[in-house]
């Protein structure tokens, strides 16, 4: 039996926690979501993609190296993150296809727009409420849109979640340490997740484990 979900707080918005994020080396798990979205896409990508909680822009950075015919919107409710993501990618020199807005969803502030992807990173097990981010993933899609929701997956115990944290994380500074266990402890096991799309009316969405600790939802909307 999987230990009990513990919420952690939604947003990162202190500065010493985002600066300790942004610093930690992702580069194989970031890497592999544009690997794993390719997988799953299946087609070349145009249009406008909306990431929800973007957080300090790595992986949206990743995408739009990748996908040069695609335009990028990043939303993000931490203003500590959203400097961070604007500053990577201004460095980057790709400010003319990726843009910004802070909203905590669901929001107003979410431009419309006709997205060719809605996607998300490592947002889902922040919520205290997860049924905020398909509500808006619905609000935000229409037919045709592709949804791309990776997260961290929920190990069976606690000692399963520091083993992890000690495999994956032993060198990095405390406060990463500290972040990353709340955030498994934090996170939904796949079986959750197809709960909550039979919730939202998402069942075209597909549910897969992938490596040690993440998971996918992803799929065209009818």
């Amino acid at each position: 039996m999987t230990m009990p979900r513990t919420v952690e707080p939604e947003l990162m918005d202190d500065a010493e926690q985002a600066a300790a994020y942004d610093a930690a080396d992702f580069s194989h798990s970031h890497s592999q979501r544009v690997t794993l979205f390719e997988r799953c896409f299946a087609r070349p990508l145009s249009g406008t993609v909306l990431d929800l909680g973007c957080g300090s822009g790595d992986v949206l950075e990743r995408f739009a190296k990748k996908f040069t015919a695609a335009k990028f919107i990043g939303i993000d409710g931490s203003a500590p993150m959203l400097d961070l993501a604007e500053g990577r990618i201004d460095s980057a020199n790709l400010s003319s296809r990726v843009s910004f807005a802070q909203a905590f969803i669901p929001s107003p502030d979410i431009p419309k727009n006709d997205y060719t992807v809605i996607m998300s990173h490592s947002l889902l097990h922040h919520l205290h409420e997860p049924a905020v981010l398909w509500q808006t993933i619905k609000e935000h899609a229409c037919p045709g849109t592709f949804i791309f929701v990776a997260d961290l997956r929920r190990p069976e115990s606690e000692s399963a979640a520091q083993h992890l944290i000690d495999t994956l994380a032993g060198n990095e500074p405390e406060v990463l340490r500290r972040d990353f266990y709340n955030s498994l402890c934090a996170a939904f096991t796949a079986d959750e997740i197809k709960h909550q799309l039979d919730a939202a009316g998402l069942q075209d969405l597909r549910v897969e484990e992938t490596g040690d600790i993440h998971v996918l939802a992803h799929g065209f909307l009818r």
